[in-house]
């Protein structure tokens, strides 16, 4: 009697576990399609896919009854049911291999894997696969898949910077999401052939098969994108300078700068005098390469007061040529040579600026045609 009311409980649990997994698919509305079963091989014990939600394992467990590496703190019954099994991931790479090679001996269940490890939204490229899962020494069966929701509720499956309970969360809340897993022929490692080059040949497979490019980028990317994502969002940000663009002061201030320095543009003059309030510290902060713009294509200030040259006599003209000849040679920023020492450079660096300043305050005198006395009184 004893084996025989073993073999009743052991029905009954799995009766239970489908009956949980069964629950688990109609409260998240998965919906799972297969195609090219032509493909599919039950002996291949490596399922390798690519990774677009938190819940993929639970599509490819429900098709394949595979289970799959995870570190979620969940009760032992759901763990079950959902396909997920302790197989060492939070102890490092080579006790998950050694785990997993374990499994495949003792276990007839596959375990699925997915190389991208992190989620993408399987349309732009496809993340650089790791090559740890194609070490494990057994064929691979490479599957394609792809998620998709209604029209009324096409939200994305996966959100970047959010963790897998959000995604969940969103899986409540719309009517379904079709999993479509699209089975790959069965590969193995050639004779000669290394896991980089294995690896590399299974990733362009599932690339081709979804009609995506490979890139270059890993999960790690993916994880300092992620971070720079999350600290733009919660830096202060800047005031919108439509707000400033009608302040009769700071349109004054934006005209001086630009009088000086009129090849920077006015936004941009106006984005630093918001922060500044200062004349002198924007053309400072311009001077010295603290704010990033693109020049702007400005006339020569010969061409710009031909008009009033044309009046002016021979003498003066030959006399003006020559004083701006003068001054443009006195106020050549360039170096003839890398100063060696630090100091030497911190001097040649002031030196330079208060020429720019100094040249820019020139150009100022001769556009509005200035005595140089109205400025020394």
């Amino acid at each position: 009697m004893a084996p025989e009311r073993l073999s009743c409980m052991c029905e009954s649990v799995i009766a239970f576990l489908r009956y949980v997994l069964q629950c688990t698919r109609i409260v998240l509305g998965i919906v799972v399609r297969e195609e090219d079963l032509g493909n599919k091989n039950p002996s291949a014990r490596v399922i390798v896919t690519n990774h677009v939600t938190w819940c993929d394992h639970v599509a490819v467990h429900i098709a394949t009854g595979c289970v799959t590496p995870h570190t979620w703190e969940l009760p032992t019954f759901l763990n079950w049911a959902l396909g997920l099994k302790d197989l060492g991931l939070r102890q490092g790479r080579d006790m998950l291999l050694t785990s997993v090679r374990s499994h495949l001996n003792k276990s007839s269940s596959p375990v699925v894997l997915h190389p991208e490890a992190a989620t993408t939204n399987g349309r732009v490229g496809l993340l650089r696969f790791s090559t740890w899962p194609f070490s494990i020494g057994a064929p691979v069966q490479p599957v394609a898949l792809t998620v998709a929701r209604p029209a009324v509720s096409d939200l994305s499956p996966s959100v970047l910077a959010a963790g897998c309970l959000v995604d969940m969360f969103w899986f409540l809340f719309v009517p379904y999401t079709t999993f479509t897993l699209k089975y790959l022929p069965v590969m193995q490692v050639e004779e000669g052939e290394g896991d980089d080059q294995f690896t590399v040949r299974v990733e362009t497979a599932v690339a081709t098969s979804l009609g995506i490019p490979r890139t270059c980028h890993t999960s790690a990317d993916k994880t300092e994108h992620e971070k720079r994502y999350i600290l733009e969002q919660t830096r202060p940000t800047m005031p919108q300078l439509s707000q400033y663009s009608g302040s009769p002061e700071l349109q004054r201030m934006v005209r001086q700068v630009a009088e000086v320095l009129p090849y920077v543009p006015h936004d941009v003059i106006l984005k630093d005098l918001v922060r500044s309030h200062s004349t002198d510290i924007t053309i400072s902060n311009i001077l010295e390469g603290l704010v990033s713009y693109t020049p702007l294509t400005v006339p020569q200030t010969a061409s710009a007061t031909s008009s009033n040259g044309a009046a002016s006599t021979s003498g003066t003209s030959t006399s003006s040529q020559a004083s701006a000849y003068t001054q443009n040679a006195c106020l050549d920023t360039s170096v003839p040579s890398f100063p060696r020492s630090a100091q030497e450079r911190m001097m040649s660096f002031h030196e330079r600026k208060a020429r720019l300043i100094e040249n820019a305050r020139q150009k100022y005198i001769e556009k509005h045609q200035l005595k140089l006395a109205e400025f020394n009184c």
